[in-house]
């Protein structure tokens, strides 16, 4: 699908399913303005009890293909694929906290996979590891995660944006 039109399908989805988000945005190829897009992502943060509601909400014009802790996968009645990605908000206890994994998921499912690779390749660098789904992790705990501005900086980068991400 063109990027103009996957652009106006993403915004529409994301505006029915935002009552249910305190946060969502679109990501992938649209978010790097590829002139060709495969597939429209989303990464949603649920209101308490949103996810639920987000996937009933899908279910009513598109086909639950398959679903994960994470992430949800729709194909939608013209055939494209719709990908879900659910953060966290944090929490945990306090003597083990979890920060949010927003900016883990929007820099994973931004893309593009060399970009994810180079992360995770300058994480390596520094003995850190970027995990996708919790954000950059020095033996196991995260250091870094809620933004995609703190994951950049805790790697000692420049924020890149995203339509720079193809590498």
């Amino acid at each position: 699908m063109n990027l103009s039109s996957a652009t106006k399908l993403a915004e529409r989805i994301r505006a029915e399913l935002a009552p249910h988000c305190d946060r969502i945005e679109i990501a992938g190829s649209i978010r790097r303005r590829r002139p060709e897009c495969g597939d429209i992502d989303l990464v949603c943060l649920p209101k308490t009890g949103g996810k639920a509601e987000i996937v009933a909400r899908s279910q009513q014009t598109a086909r639950l293909v398959k679903h994960g802790e994470q992430y949800v996968v729709f194909e939608l009645a013209n055939g494209f694929q719709l990908d879900l990605w659910f953060a966290h908000s944090g929490g945990g206890d306090l003597f083990a906290p979890e920060p949010s994994n927003w900016g883990a998921l929007l820099l994973a499912r931004t893309g593009s996979a060399a970009h994810n690779i180079h992360v995770c390749t300058v994480a390596h660098t520094k003995g850190l590891h970027f995990n996708p789904h919790r954000g950059l992790e020095r033996r196991g705990a995260v250091v870094a995660s809620e933004t995609e501005e703190v994951i950049f900086t805790a790697l000692g980068l420049d924020f890149i944006a995203p339509e720079r991400r193809e590498r």
